[in-house]
């Protein structure tokens, strides 16, 4: 069942949560309403908040514990108690300034709109600004902020103790924006575990009068950057596991090549220029391989190129197209698209292009596959009877579609670094734009707007 996210542990793989200084205080547990009971109380118990139900549960659990944390280390205490499937309830209280300087009070105020508005789409929060109901009170945290000096200086305290769980220090220096999504990234570590995905940003092909470029925005649709002005179709933009690179496809004189573009260096080098069309580069996500289409050798084939030894080695054989790549996030499976039963479906194999199975059944027309970084998903997009094209999940070992789209065409989704998210390209408002819409095709918001976008795909978080 898709609702059942801990099926897969083995792929999932939860991470450990290192060990460091961290002051005594209370630490909530994240947990969604829809999940099932997950009773492994260990210490990567943050991992999924997904897979995480505590319902009834009465359990105190006290753990000392060194935890390394973005904000001021602080000895913790870990408290789980009948938290009934609810989120961490979280109070923003304004945040204010020593100063009376209206221009340094107002950047304040919109760090404050901006940090609220990102631990609210981090799915992990009940967000709570003025009244509190009184069964959430004891358990919730506040959240301060205070001004001084160009220093925003950000308390967590737990309510029900009056502890303080952590605090920090953000110079308000540069773009405020990306100071903002650092304070609510390192709130949400520091309560949930997670690495949250304020920082991250959306690469994605837009069209021009003469073609398509490439550009960025941040995920919340902010800070449009644009990355080629070559007057070309550029197409296919994947991101490096890094984050720092960009793979996509361009015409060059007679064929479809692939470059990959260093953000840093504003530097473009070509990967792949076979004869013919090269085409849909997706980066394994241990970084080692880079996955493919090629038609070097007649129809569009899938290789894989090993980027220590540039060696490139064919992996599907077959009379079909077989293309669109896409890596499990273990790097040992790929999603592909291939039309060998007549149809465009969506298939599965290992890395040597063994144990194929075919993954989707329903419809005629499946493509576009995408594997949640959680390796409990994949997202694809299936023609619908109308020719509308709408945008399903399924369990990848056990097929049990989901429709997550309606209204519209819906192409080319693509899941942020959490699992928690799907960025994708919608005609619901007359052109192709960007939207994101939570895991399950809820609270689907729009991001560009006023230009025709395509073929987003959502950063890794930056290391």
């Amino acid at each position: 069942m898709i609702h059942n996210r801990n099926s897969k542990s083995e792929i999932l793989n939860p991470k450990q949560i290192p060990i460091t200084k961290f002051e005594l205080s209370k630490y909530h547990i994240p947990n969604l309403s829809s999940m099932n009971l997950c009773a492994r109380i260990v210490l990567h118990l943050f991992q999924d908040v997904r897979r995480i139900y505590f319902g009834q549960l009465l359990v105190v659990f006290i753990l000392i514990m060194m935890v390394n944390l973005p904000l001021h280390g602080q000895e913790v205490y870990l408290r789980l108690t009948d938290y009934g499937g609810g989120k961490i309830a979280l109070i923003v209280r304004p945040f204010t300034s020593k100063e009376i300087d209206f221009n340094f009070l107002t950047k304040i105020k919109n760090i404050e709109v901006i940090v609220k508005n990102d631990l609210d789409y981090s799915l992990f929060f009940d967000i709570y600004t003025d009244s509190v109901p009184g069964e959430v009170y004891d358990q919730a945290i506040n959240i301060k902020g205070e001004g001084q000096n160009n220093t925003l200086t950000i308390t967590l305290e737990d309510i029900a103790s009056s502890e303080t769980i952590a605090m920090n220090d953000y110079v308000l220096e540069g773009e405020l924006r990306q100071t903002a999504h650092a304070i609510a990234d390192a709130i949400i570590e520091i309560l949930t575990g997670e690495q949250g995905i304020s920082s991250t940003r959306i690469v994605f092909s837009y069209r021009t009068g003469s073609g398509k470029e490439l550009a960025m925005i941040d995920y919340d649709g902010y800070n449009f950057t644009g990355l080629t002005k070559n007057g070309k179709y550029n197409l296919f933009p994947a991101w490096a596991p890094d984050g720092r690179r960009v793979l996509f496809s361009t015409y060059a004189t007679d064929r479809l090549n692939i470059y990959v573009f260093d953000l840093a260096a504003r530097k473009i080098d070509a990967i792949s220029s076979f004869r013919g069309l090269n085409f849909a580069p997706c980066w394994s996500p241990d970084a080692s391989r880079i996955a493919l289409s090629l038609t070097k050798d007649g129809n569009a084939e899938i290789y894989l190129l090993d980027l220590s030894t540039k060696k490139l080695n064919r992996i599907t054989y077959n009379k079909a197209i077989d293309t669109s790549p896409a890596f499990s996030p273990n790097s040992r499976e790929i999603a592909f698209v291939s039309d060998r039963t007549g149809n465009p479906q969506v298939y599965v194999m290992d890395i040597y292009g063994g144990n194929v199975r075919r993954l989707t059944y329903h419809g005629n027309y499946n493509t576009s596959p995408a594997w949640s970084p959680r390796g409990d998903l994949v997202a694809y997009v299936s023609r619908q009877d109308d020719n509308s094209q709408q945008i399903f999940v399924t369990d990848p070992y056990d097929f049990a579609p989901v429709q997550l789209t309606f209204v519209g065409n819906n192409e080319e989704p693509s899941w942020s670094p959490d699992g928690l998210h799907i960025v994708f390209s919608s005609s619901r408002s007359g052109t192709y734009e960007l939207y994101t819409m939570n895991w399950d095709g809820s609270r689907k918001r729009k991001l560009t707007s006023g230009i025709t976008a395509h073929a987003p795909d959502w950063s890794p978080i930056a290391k």
